[in-house]
């Protein structure tokens, strides 16, 4: 099994032009029948990616000047690998009078999962287009699995046997165990097996943060287990195992 760190806090560059790489850009459209469709099932790492969003998924909040002019403004925000939220605007009142498609530069060496979710607002009025709280999850170079803080598990991409995916773990999911000692004293990590084969670990947390962590699946395997275990230098031990029914994906 190959066990990795990845870097998360890469620089991820937001531009309002027409992408002008030397490949095509990926592009993810956000459509008023509520599909999400990416160009590609991967984005390429490195890449470039163009943001198309149908207004029309957020009616609400749509107040107007006397002149008619919209007192509304649709934002997008996104997040790659759990790093900075960078928000741009997308529609409605916009002082620079930016255009709608949006142009994301992915940095070379950048693995993971890209994070999207959208809201409008306009004098105290505000909604959301968010996936019910879960956001929108797109793979990076390679399928993630993102275990996120409301209690979701999303996979972006599909897991192949043969290959690596990236696990994103969110430590809000365990904040039972968090004794210090010349800082954090604290860990968590990812036990895991494919198809009830040998048990593995592998940690999902440096220094008090989460980290991106790498696995490379078996060839030939089908099916996925994985749990989390969190224990500090006090003897603290909790799990994050679905009430011991542990997490199950499948394996292509």
């Amino acid at each position: 099994m190959v066990r990795r760190f990845l870097p998360f806090l890469l620089p991820l560059v937001l531009v309002a032009s027409t992408a002008t790489a030397q490949t095509t850009p990926t592009s993810i459209t956000f459509d008023g029948d509520w599909n999400e469709t990416p160009s590609v099932e991967l984005i390429p790492v490195g890449g470039q990616v163009v943001v198309n969003y149908d207004i029309s998924r957020l009616p609400q909040c749509r107040g107007t000047t006397s002149s008619g002019n919209p007192t509304w403004t649709i934002t997008g925000h996104v997040q790659v690998n759990r790093g900075p939220v960078v928000s741009f605007w997308v529609a409605g009142h916009a002082p620079d009078g930016n255009p709608t498609q949006r142009t994301l530069h992915l940095p070379a060496g950048l693995s993971g999962a890209l994070v999207m979710w959208f809201d409008i607002s306009s004098q105290g009025c505000q909604a959301w287009d968010s996936n019910h709280g879960n956001n929108y999850h797109f793979a990076i170079g390679a399928p993630t699995l993102s275990f996120n803080a409301n209690w979701d598990e999303a996979v972006a991409g599909t897991l192949r046997a043969g290959e690596q995916f990236i696990v994103n773990y969110d430590v809000a999911r365990l904040p039972e165990c968090r004794a210090t000692y010349n800082g954090p004293a604290w860990a968590i990590v990812a036990q895991y097996r494919f198809d009830n084969g040998p048990i593995h670990e592998t940690a999902v947390t440096g220094s008090g943060w989460s980290v991106p962590t790498a696995i490379t699946a078996p060839a030939g395997a089908r099916h996925l287990e994985m749990w989390f275990r969190n224990t500090d230098r006090s003897s603290c031990v909790s799990y994050d195992s679905d009430y011991g029914s542990n997490y199950h994906f499948a394996v292509e």
